[in-house]
């Protein structure tokens, strides 16, 4: 059961493998920027390629705001019964099958291995991030 429609999830993750890359054609432009191609010409793909970038990031922002299915008591209480112990699972998951999760709630690992250390970064939804979570106010101190 998704919390998302389906149309609005696959918009997200198109925009975002978009964003992705366009991010990375901007890297290899510069990078032959640097070594020596056409200024004139490498400054033209970059420009499209932002271009492209500032589209895919108008549309995840659309993707973002659009209203999630609200769900019943009794379906979210199947969704838990059905799910079970998610960490459980998480933890015994090929990380293969866990990126796509993760990417879904916007939680990045940078991973250093000199230092062994692993910084996670998470973006929450949009609906959260400017206190209009859609689940209300649920401290009732706060009223």
């Amino acid at each position: 059961m998704n919390l998302v429609r389906p149309s609005t999830a696959h918009a997200a993750a198109r925009a975002q493998k978009t964003i992705t890359d366009c991010n990375q054609r901007i890297t290899q432009y510069q990078a032959a920027r640097d070594i020596g191609a056409d200024p004139q010409l490498v400054s033209k793909w970059i420009n499209e390629a932002q271009g492209e970038k500032t589209l895919a990031q108008h549309d995840l922002l659309a993707a973002a705001t659009t209203q999630p299915a609200i769900l019943a008591t009794d379906q979210i209480a199947h969704m838990v019964t059905e799910l079970g112990s998610m960490t459980d699972r998480l933890l015994a998951a090929d990380p293969a099958y866990k990126r796509p999760l993760y990417e879904e709630f916007g939680v990045v690992l940078h991973v250093d291995m000199q230092k062994r250390v692993v910084t996670v970064e998470s973006q929450p939804s949009l609906t959260c991030a400017y206190s209009q979570c859609p689940r209300g106010d649920l401290n009732p101190h706060a009223r």
